[in-house]
């Protein structure tokens, strides 16, 4: 593992960043992708680049290649909220929370395998390892029907239905669900034919409920990095170092870290089904805020008065609660609601956009954090991360829709200020599509 001073080296953390810029490029591939092949071939397009981008890294021995590794990766990180789109798409509103953190928790996982295996293998043998996710994925997408949604708004009607009733059967609620989501996109699909192409990006840019979709996700991206759910991650053995002065004491805070972020994320796969969407955020975003401020303070209390050893692993376990916190509430509620708030026709444009959101965002805080800490020590990057959480959480305390196992379609009616009168469906068993 590198010392902290390498970690401040320049070439290091381009390293580091590069894949966030490579993502920018990520974006252009996989939001064309998902809109024009769909829902399959974007996530088959996403895991490819990952697979490639391990396969490099083993037989990597120049700067080069380190960084063609990772840029290769980095074209999936365009494509991040894609996978919380498909899940979005593919599974019942009850579970999709669910789903949604389960990723999350394999996340976390892969993380510690990785940090677990770091004293006894080299990092060219976990990459190699690192690989088999990747193909596993690929193998499983073959077999996925395409998404209903996408489906339906390509006019594909029949295989709209059938893809529908596989994923989610065929009871009453399941029929009211289908007929609501094909009306709805044989009205876009009959609208789309009478506007020309470049009109129909334009009037997007333009619509209301696609601003405001694409300013609740950038503010959520920037909610995540400032929370440190990428930086705390590469930079965590670092930050228990510059804390503690110690090698192996901030090794064993990783590990628990590591632990932590999956008993928070596993723990949260029921907290996300009995409590709303708002709730969960704006009380674990504030209690993050709070732990921030606190780890903030006891840094530069030590800083003038020189606190015993004790008080120092008392501010390394905080950052360690923190850690919890962040990945109990703040990560998880956060993706379930990207995944969720993207109106069906902005699907494509708005995850190009917030693709290239979320790669600035994630290569910012992975060059910028080592420079803060540089620059104003550990108490001044958390303070400074604390504030702007607390301004992000005020703005989306005043704009963000509660979504918790609601339709995609009433989500975006609610976007859209749209307040439909609900009525009992008498479907007598009748097809709700016909063939034609």
């Amino acid at each position: 593992m590198l010392g902290y001073p390498a970690v401040l080296d320049s070439g290091i953390t381009d390293i580091a960043a590069s894949s966030g810029i490579a993502g920018i490029l990520g974006a252009f591939i996989l939001s064309p992708t998902l809109t024009i092949l769909g829902r399959k071939a974007a996530h088959i397009v996403i895991n490819t680049t990952l697979l490639v981008g391990w396969l490099i890294f083993p037989f990597a021995d120049n700067i080069i290649a380190l960084y063609a590794a990772r840029m290769v990766q980095g074209l999936s990180i365009g494509g991040i909220y894609i996978n919380s789109i498909v899940i979005s798409e593919y599974v019942h509103p009850s579970r999709r929370g669910y789903f949604i953190t389960l990723k999350k928790v394999s996340i976390g996982i892969g993380s510690l395998c990785c940090h677990a295996m770091e004293p006894f293998w080299t990092w060219r043998q976990i990459a190699a390892f690192a690989a088999a996710p990747p193909v596993l994925a690929i193998v499983l997408t073959l077999f996925w029907p395409e998404s209903p949604s996408f489906l339906a708004l390509n006019g594909r009607f029949a295989e709209c239905e059938k893809s529908f009733k596989w994923l989610n059967g065929n009871s009453e609620e399941s029929q009211i669900h289908l007929k609501n989501l094909v009306e709805v996109c044989m009205e876009k699909c009959g609208r789309n034919k009478k506007r020309p192409g470049i009109h129909q990006i334009l009037k997007k840019f333009l619509a209301k409920d696609f601003q405001k979709s694409i300013f609740i996700v950038s503010v959520l991206t920037l909610s995540l990095d400032l929370c440190g759910r990428y930086y705390f991650v590469a930079y965590v053995t670092e930050i228990m170092v510059k804390l503690l002065d110690n090698k192996t004491s901030a090794m064993f805070f990783t590990l628990g870290a590591d632990l932590l972020t999956i008993v928070a994320l596993s723990s949260s796969t029921i907290v996300i089904r009995y409590f709303n969407r708002r709730t969960l955020l704006f009380t674990f975003g504030s209690f993050t805020v709070i732990l921030m401020l606190s780890i903030s303070l006891l840094v530069y209390l030590n800083s003038i008065f020189k606190f015993p050893t004790a008080i120092l692993w008392l501010t390394a376990l905080i950052i360690i609660f923190l850690c919890f916190v962040v990945n109990i509430g703040v990560v998880p509620v956060s993706f379930a609601l990207i995944g969720e708030i993207f109106p069906l026709e902005h699907k494509g444009l708005g995850s190009f956009i917030s693709g290239i959101v979320f790669t600035s965002c994630f290569a910012l805080s992975l060059k910028l954090t080592p420079v803060l800490i540089l620059r104003t020590g550990l108490y001044g990057t958390y303070a400074i991360y604390a504030v702007c959480l607390a301004l992000c959480l005020a703005m989306l305390y005043q704009i963000l829709p509660e979504t918790k196992d609601k339709p995609l379609q009433e989500i975006e009616d609610d976007l859209k200020g749209v307040h439909k009168i609900e009525s009992s469906l008498m479907l007598e068993g009748k097809k709700l599509i016909s063939n034609a």
